[in-house]
């Protein structure tokens, strides 16, 4: 349970009971999300109770009469997206964009009730932890749809955290020749070494610019992820990498505007995209593309998990994310 601003604790709440399309799900696992951090650091919202934890797995326990696909007893990952059903964002699979999108959540707490269409079967080589990893693989996977690399390309991942090591994980499973991590923090950097980079240049020890155009012989990057966002000064350091003709791909979500140098953008004919969570993708469901992606192999969340907490330590593994340089922390998950 998250509280507000700098407060947490755990408290009791009544057993959620399953009707129509909805599941129960006893949480396995659940992962810290950034956007876990900015609540609780009072960043923009309200102070008010409630059951955080969006990247969550776990298992079935109470089905509703309506639900077909999933039995009690099953592994699930749950995708915490819900679009209206009805309009035309979410008819054309694109409810990542519907005005009245929800965030299915409760992974902070044993059980949480979420509708059945949120509910993914699991694999038995994925692990409950590695299966809380799935929302950030999943927005690795849209934006490297958004920005596609090729087997010429250079790409350099902006953030060693979660999703910026699936994102760099994804563009080197979809072909990338290269594939470069821009980041803060030695021990994060030395995971994505690990996960297949093949170059990582810690920005508070050198020029970040400097360092990719040595890498990529002056030329630049052909696409720049962009995974910080907040109040970083990343879109500044995308700008001076990105190679002219190349591709910006923001994934980041900024709490103010980022400077954005247009003559430069428009002489070098640099494309801006934007990649916002996750969907559809040709009519197959991102969050799915994951699962896949985890239990071939060619993602592993394993390596990023570096610390786990059970539900009653859950300061603590705040604690943890809120202070990486001295943690060594990637993704933190609760153990209900």
């Amino acid at each position: 349970m998250v509280y507000g601003p700098a407060r947490l604790g755990v408290e009791e709440a009544d057993m959620p009971v399953a009707t129509g399309d909805d599941v129960v799900v006893r949480v396995r696992s659940a992962g810290i999300c950034g956007s876990d951090l900015h609540y609780h650091r009072g960043d923009g919202e309200p102070t008010r109770r409630r059951a955080g934890g969006h990247e969550l797995s776990g298992e079935v326990a109470e089905v509703g009469p309506d639900v077909e696909h999933v039995a009690v007893g099953d592994r699930v990952g749950v995708e915490p997206l819900l679009g209206c059903g009805t309009c035309r964002f979410c008819r054309a699979g694109d409810y990542h964009i519907c005005n009245d999108l929800t965030h299915p959540g409760g992974g902070f707490g044993e059980y949480t009730m979420v509708k059945a269409e949120n509910v993914f079967g699991i694999p038995d080589n994925v692990s409950d932890d590695a299966a809380s990893v799935l929302d950030c693989v999943a927005v690795g996977v849209h934006a490297v749809q958004r920005a596609k690399t090729d087997a010429t390309d250079t790409a350099v991942v902006l953030g060693d955290a979660t999703i910026g090591l699936c994102t760099m994980q994804v563009a080197k499973a979809n072909g990338a020749a290269r594939v470069g991590v821009v980041g803060h923090h030695d021990a994060a950097l030395a995971i994505a070494t690990e996960l297949g980079a093949d170059f990582v240049v810690n920005a508070k020890k050198e020029a970040a610019a400097e360092a990719v155009m040595d890498h990529t012989h002056g030329l630049g990057a052909d696409i720049v992820y962009e995974s910080v966002g907040g109040i970083a000064t990343t879109m500044e350091t995308a700008q001076e990498i990105v190679r002219p003709g190349g591709v910006i791909a923001v994934i980041g979500s900024f709490r103010e505007s980022p400077a954005l140098d247009f003559r430069r953008l428009l002489r070098y004919e640099v494309d801006v995209r934007f990649a916002w969570s996750y969907a559809m993708w040709n009519g197959v469901p991102e969050f799915k593309i994951s699962i896949d992606m985890l239990a071939d192999g060619r993602v592993r969340a394993e390596p990023m998990i570096t610390h786990r907490f059970p539900l009653d330590d859950i300061q603590a593994a705040f604690d943890a994310c809120l202070d990486r340089y001295a943690s060594g922390a990637v993704k933190v998950v609760i153990n209900p």
